[in-house]
């Protein structure tokens, strides 16, 4: 059976490569540090994983945000963060918590939502939207 594909966005590389590292098993990431991609293209993707470092990095989410593929954002900034959490649909993982609970929570959307192609409606999610 062929894994689904994750498609990670990080303009620094370092979280993203840990991520994609951690997970390889569970699905195909493809990590980007440039969004150059058409909305087509990111239909190939069953979620997106957006690492945010800076406030610019918000246009890169707005280009993916309604495009009806899950989206993860983990936010190193609390200005994108203040941005990021009255929106919909998006699972925000809280990056002030250690590494290893920040893990545990990939993992469980990762592999019940993702995997399970249960991801109905984000009611069915508001207990993942880990806010700051």
């Amino acid at each position: 059976m062929m894994k689904k594909r994750a498609l990670i966005y990080g303009n620094q590389k370092c979280f993203s490569k840990y991520i994609k590292y951690r997970f390889q098993d569970v699905l195909e990431f493809d990590v980007c540090k440039e969004f150059k991609f058409r909305r087509e293209e990111l239909l190939a993707y069953s979620v997106i994983v957006l690492v945010i470092y800076e406030e610019e990095d918000l246009i890169d989410f707005f280009k993916v945000y309604g495009s009806g593929i899950p989206l993860i954002v983990c936010a190193f900034n609390k200005k994108v963060l203040e941005v990021l959490i009255g929106l919909e649909d998006i699972v925000l993982i809280d990056t002030t918590k250690i590494r290893s609970e920040m893990l545990n929570q990939l993992n469980f959307y990762f592999t019940e939502i993702i995997l399970d192609t249960t991801f109905q409606s984000c009611v069915d999610c508001k207990s993942l939207m880990f806010r700051h």
